[in-house]
């Protein structure tokens, strides 16, 4: 049985191939279009882990300098001990050996003041 020509002058079996195929195509897009959104979600995902990675480097980083830093300044501090542990060595003893003059200059002092007036004394 031959089909009739409808009005957009296409047969009855054409037409109904036509939107089989127009169905078709509109369900292929619906999965095309699901397909670009999950890729679109994925890709955005993906950049807010590379975004939140990124922020981890940097603040690994920091942490890493701050480290260096606090061992720099905790080895500068060792070398300032040291220093001044030295020089509090010498000054101290440079003032035990001035407080030893200046006793023994007292002493020597009050043993010549003694002789002397022993030798005063003596008839």
């Amino acid at each position: 049985m031959p089909d009739k020509p409808q009005a957009t002058g296409l047969s009855a079996s054409e037409e109904l191939l036509a939107r089989t195929f127009d169905h078709w195509r509109e369900e292929f897009r619906s999965i095309l279009e699901s397909h670009r959104r999950e890729i679109q979600d994925r890709l955005e995902k993906i950049e807010r882990e590379i975004e939140k990675k990124s922020d981890k480097e940097n603040v690994e980083v920091l942490v890493r300098s701050i480290y260096a830093d606090l061992h720099r300044h905790a080895e500068e501090i060792d070398r300032l001990h040291a220093r001044v542990g030295s020089k509090m060595g010498t000054e101290t003893m440079w003032k035990i050996v001035g407080l030893v003059m200046t006793i023994g200059s007292t002493i020597g002092g009050l043993v010549g003041f003694l002789i002397h007036l022993m030798l005063k004394v003596k008839p």
